[in-house]
Protein backbone atom coordinates (compact mmCIF):
# COMPACT_ATOMS: atom_id res chain seq x y z
CA UNK A 1 0.00 0.00 0.00
CA UNK A 2 1.59 3.29 -0.85
CA UNK A 3 4.75 5.40 -0.52
CA UNK A 4 7.99 4.65 1.48
CA UNK A 5 9.27 7.82 2.45
CA UNK A 6 13.28 6.98 1.54
CA UNK A 7 16.36 7.31 3.87
CA UNK A 8 13.74 6.99 6.74
CA UNK A 9 15.10 6.87 10.51
CA UNK A 10 14.38 4.04 12.61
CA UNK A 11 12.61 4.02 15.59
CA UNK A 12 15.73 3.49 17.59
CA UNK A 13 17.06 6.16 15.85
CA UNK A 14 14.59 8.57 17.04
CA UNK A 15 14.28 7.13 20.89
CA UNK A 16 18.57 8.15 20.72
CA UNK A 17 17.34 11.92 19.59
CA UNK A 18 14.19 12.85 21.12
CA UNK A 19 12.42 12.12 24.61
CA UNK A 20 8.79 12.50 23.17
CA UNK A 21 8.09 9.25 23.55
CA UNK A 22 8.34 9.45 27.25
CA UNK A 23 5.63 12.50 27.72
CA UNK A 24 2.36 12.00 25.86
CA UNK A 25 -1.00 10.70 27.65
CA UNK A 26 -3.12 8.32 26.59
CA UNK A 27 -6.21 7.14 27.82
CA UNK A 28 -6.19 4.07 30.16
CA UNK A 29 -8.06 1.83 28.24
CA UNK A 30 -6.04 1.96 24.86
CA UNK A 31 -2.39 1.56 26.56
CA UNK A 32 0.53 3.33 25.34
CA UNK A 33 0.97 0.54 22.17
CA UNK A 34 1.94 1.62 19.03
CA UNK A 35 -0.55 1.07 16.17
CA UNK A 36 -1.01 2.55 12.51
CA UNK A 37 -3.39 5.60 11.28
CA UNK A 38 -4.39 6.74 8.71
CA UNK A 39 -5.34 10.61 7.75
CA UNK A 40 -7.32 11.17 5.05
CA UNK A 41 -6.79 14.97 3.30
CA UNK A 42 -6.87 17.52 0.38
CA UNK A 43 -3.81 17.05 -2.07
CA UNK A 44 -2.74 20.57 -1.74
CA UNK A 45 -2.64 20.40 2.14
CA UNK A 46 -0.39 17.53 1.59
CA UNK A 47 1.55 19.55 -0.33
CA UNK A 48 1.63 22.50 1.81
CA UNK A 49 2.46 19.88 4.80
CA UNK A 50 5.93 18.72 2.47
CA UNK A 51 6.83 22.03 1.52
CA UNK A 52 6.50 23.77 4.85
CA UNK A 53 6.72 21.00 7.39
CA UNK A 54 4.00 22.39 9.25
CA UNK A 55 0.91 20.20 10.02
CA UNK A 56 -2.11 21.57 9.63
CA UNK A 57 -4.56 20.91 12.95
CA UNK A 58 -7.94 22.32 12.78
CA UNK A 59 -9.91 23.56 16.19
CA UNK A 60 -12.42 20.98 17.87
CA UNK A 61 -15.13 24.00 17.89
CA UNK A 62 -14.95 23.97 13.82
CA UNK A 63 -15.89 20.45 13.81
CA UNK A 64 -19.67 19.50 12.37
CA UNK A 65 -20.56 17.52 15.23
CA UNK A 66 -22.63 19.48 17.77
CA UNK A 67 -21.58 17.75 20.44
CA UNK A 68 -17.89 18.69 20.11
CA UNK A 69 -19.10 22.32 21.58
CA UNK A 70 -18.89 21.03 25.07
CA UNK A 71 -16.58 23.43 27.08
CA UNK A 72 -14.41 22.36 30.65
CA UNK A 73 -11.10 24.10 31.80
CA UNK A 74 -9.17 21.15 32.73
CA UNK A 75 -9.19 17.32 32.27
CA UNK A 76 -9.00 15.07 35.15
CA UNK A 77 -9.67 11.07 34.09
CA UNK A 78 -7.90 7.75 34.28
CA UNK A 79 -4.95 8.49 31.49
CA UNK A 80 -1.47 7.29 31.68
CA UNK A 81 1.47 9.20 31.09
CA UNK A 82 3.40 6.56 28.71
CA UNK A 83 6.63 6.50 30.53
CA UNK A 84 4.79 5.22 33.71
CA UNK A 85 5.26 0.98 33.00
CA UNK A 86 2.93 0.17 35.95
CA UNK A 87 -0.60 -0.25 36.49
CA UNK A 88 0.08 1.14 40.16
CA UNK A 89 2.78 3.64 39.39
CA UNK A 90 -0.12 4.76 36.26
CA UNK A 91 -2.55 5.68 38.71
CA UNK A 92 -0.47 8.09 40.58
CA UNK A 93 -0.01 9.91 37.55
CA UNK A 94 -3.37 10.59 37.07
CA UNK A 95 -4.17 14.82 37.50
CA UNK A 96 -5.86 17.20 36.73
CA UNK A 97 -4.33 19.16 33.48
CA UNK A 98 -5.53 22.57 33.39
CA UNK A 99 -6.15 24.07 30.45
CA UNK A 100 -8.05 26.98 29.19
CA UNK A 101 -10.22 26.64 26.55
CA UNK A 102 -10.72 22.65 25.08
CA UNK A 103 -13.62 23.80 22.55
CA UNK A 104 -10.92 25.18 20.90
CA UNK A 105 -8.34 23.06 21.40
CA UNK A 106 -6.40 21.95 18.30
CA UNK A 107 -7.37 18.37 17.59
CA UNK A 108 -6.36 16.12 14.74
CA UNK A 109 -8.40 13.00 13.67
CA UNK A 110 -6.78 9.70 12.33
CA UNK A 111 -8.80 6.34 11.08
CA UNK A 112 -7.41 3.27 12.56
CA UNK A 113 -9.13 1.77 9.55
CA UNK A 114 -6.13 -0.11 7.77
CA UNK A 115 -7.84 -0.88 4.15
CA UNK A 116 -8.72 2.02 2.77
CA UNK A 117 -12.27 3.46 2.89
CA UNK A 118 -14.37 4.67 -0.02
CA UNK A 119 -16.41 6.96 2.36
CA UNK A 120 -13.13 8.72 4.08
CA UNK A 121 -12.06 9.69 0.60
CA UNK A 122 -15.70 11.07 -0.33
CA UNK A 123 -15.85 12.73 2.71
CA UNK A 124 -12.83 14.20 4.18
CA UNK A 125 -10.25 14.41 1.13
CA UNK A 126 -12.36 15.89 -1.70
CA UNK A 127 -11.88 15.08 -5.43
CA UNK A 128 -8.36 15.38 -5.40
CA UNK A 129 -7.27 14.20 -2.24
CA UNK A 130 -4.24 12.06 -0.49
CA UNK A 131 -4.21 10.03 2.69
CA UNK A 132 -0.67 9.32 4.48
CA UNK A 133 -0.04 6.39 6.92
CA UNK A 134 1.51 6.84 9.95
CA UNK A 135 1.58 5.32 13.70
CA UNK A 136 0.96 6.66 16.86
CA UNK A 137 4.61 6.41 18.17
CA UNK A 138 6.06 7.89 15.15
CA UNK A 139 3.79 10.79 14.70
CA UNK A 140 4.61 11.54 18.30
CA UNK A 141 8.29 11.48 17.42
CA UNK A 142 7.44 13.56 14.09
CA UNK A 143 5.91 16.69 16.58
CA UNK A 144 9.10 19.20 16.23
CA UNK A 145 7.56 20.60 20.11
CA UNK A 146 8.77 20.54 23.60
CA UNK A 147 7.14 17.93 25.55
CA UNK A 148 7.53 17.28 29.27
CA UNK A 149 5.72 16.53 32.49
CA UNK A 150 5.48 19.49 34.10
CA UNK A 151 2.14 22.02 33.68
CA UNK A 152 4.35 24.48 31.80
CA UNK A 153 5.25 22.39 29.32
CA UNK A 154 3.35 21.38 25.64
CA UNK A 155 0.66 18.68 26.55
CA UNK A 156 -0.58 15.64 23.88
CA UNK A 157 -3.42 13.42 24.99
CA UNK A 158 -4.33 10.73 22.35
CA UNK A 159 -6.86 8.32 22.00
CA UNK A 160 -9.51 5.97 20.27
CA UNK A 161 -13.05 7.38 19.83
CA UNK A 162 -16.49 5.49 21.48
CA UNK A 163 -19.40 5.46 19.93
CA UNK A 164 -23.10 5.79 21.76
CA UNK A 165 -26.73 5.92 20.69
CA UNK A 166 -28.87 9.33 21.81
CA UNK A 167 -25.51 10.87 22.81
CA UNK A 168 -25.89 12.95 25.60
CA UNK A 169 -24.37 15.71 27.47
CA UNK A 170 -22.13 14.70 30.39
CA UNK A 171 -20.04 16.51 32.81
CA UNK A 172 -17.39 13.61 32.74
CA UNK A 173 -14.56 15.08 30.70
CA UNK A 174 -13.54 11.47 29.69
CA UNK A 175 -16.56 11.58 27.89
CA UNK A 176 -16.41 15.06 26.15
CA UNK A 177 -13.56 14.26 24.20
CA UNK A 178 -14.01 10.80 23.30
CA UNK A 179 -17.85 9.77 22.76
CA UNK A 180 -19.05 10.56 19.72
CA UNK A 181 -22.41 9.48 17.82
CA UNK A 182 -22.72 6.41 16.58
CA UNK A 183 -23.00 7.33 13.13
CA UNK A 184 -19.56 8.81 12.84
CA UNK A 185 -18.84 5.31 13.94
CA UNK A 186 -17.60 3.68 10.37
CA UNK A 187 -14.70 6.38 10.78
CA UNK A 188 -12.64 3.80 13.33
CA UNK A 189 -11.21 7.39 14.68
CA UNK A 190 -8.23 7.71 16.79
CA UNK A 191 -7.28 11.62 17.76
CA UNK A 192 -4.92 13.50 19.40
CA UNK A 193 -5.57 16.92 21.71
CA UNK A 194 -2.27 18.94 21.69
CA UNK A 195 -2.42 21.42 25.33
CA UNK A 196 -0.03 24.14 23.94
CA UNK A 197 1.67 26.49 26.07
CA UNK A 198 4.34 27.17 23.46
CA UNK A 199 3.29 29.89 20.50
CA UNK A 200 2.75 28.79 16.54
CA UNK A 201 1.68 29.99 13.42
CA UNK A 202 -2.48 30.07 14.03
CA UNK A 203 -5.49 31.49 12.97
CA UNK A 204 -8.90 31.06 14.44
CA UNK A 205 -9.40 28.13 12.90
CA UNK A 206 -6.67 25.82 12.98
CA UNK A 207 -2.89 25.58 14.38
CA UNK A 208 -0.29 25.05 12.30
CA UNK A 209 2.27 22.68 14.11
CA UNK A 210 5.85 22.23 12.57
CA UNK A 211 6.80 18.46 12.29
CA UNK A 212 9.04 16.14 10.54
CA UNK A 213 8.01 14.68 7.70
CA UNK A 214 10.27 12.03 7.21
CA UNK A 215 9.57 10.44 10.43
CA UNK A 216 5.66 11.39 10.46
CA UNK A 217 4.73 10.10 7.30
CA UNK A 218 5.08 5.87 5.98
CA UNK A 219 3.01 5.88 2.87
CA UNK A 220 1.16 8.03 0.89
CA UNK A 221 -1.59 7.21 -1.41
CA UNK A 222 -3.57 9.62 -3.85
CA UNK A 223 -7.29 9.24 -4.19
CA UNK A 224 -9.06 6.88 -6.43
CA UNK A 225 -10.89 9.78 -7.90
CA UNK A 226 -8.15 11.57 -9.69
CA UNK A 227 -7.76 9.66 -13.40
CA UNK A 228 -4.52 7.68 -13.80
CA UNK A 229 -2.89 10.08 -16.32
CA UNK A 230 -3.16 12.73 -13.91
CA UNK A 231 -2.07 11.05 -10.94
CA UNK A 232 0.98 9.27 -12.69
CA UNK A 233 1.90 12.85 -13.53
CA UNK A 234 1.46 14.04 -9.75
CA UNK A 235 3.75 10.93 -8.45
CA UNK A 236 6.20 11.81 -10.88
CA UNK A 237 6.11 15.15 -9.84
CA UNK A 238 6.35 14.72 -6.05
CA UNK A 239 9.08 11.56 -6.12
CA UNK A 240 10.61 14.53 -7.93
CA UNK A 241 10.08 17.50 -5.59
CA UNK A 242 10.06 15.44 -2.32
CA UNK A 243 12.06 12.32 -2.90
CA UNK A 244 9.03 9.77 -1.96
CA UNK A 245 7.24 7.57 -4.08
CA UNK A 246 3.45 7.97 -4.49
CA UNK A 247 0.91 5.36 -5.98
CA UNK A 248 -2.70 5.40 -6.53
CA UNK A 249 -5.29 4.13 -4.77
CA UNK A 250 -6.40 0.36 -5.53
CA UNK A 251 -9.95 0.97 -5.47
CA UNK A 252 -11.66 0.49 -8.84
CA UNK A 253 -13.98 2.93 -10.16
CA UNK A 254 -16.15 3.15 -13.29
CA UNK A 255 -14.45 6.38 -15.67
Amino acid sequence: MGVRVRNRKTMSDLNDKTKKLNWYYYRDKDGCGDMSICHYMRLDYLIRLLETKQFYVSRRKHFVDANESHSNKGIKFAFGLSNIKTKSSRKSEERLIPYKDLVSCPTSCWTMCEHESFLMWKCYATEVGACIKTTVHNFIASLEIDLDETNEDNKVLCGSMDYQDNLLFSFDEEKQLFDKDFAFADEKEFRFYFLLNSTFSESPEAINIPVNTEVMIDEVLLSPFIVKEAADKIARMMNCAYNIDVKQSKIKLKP
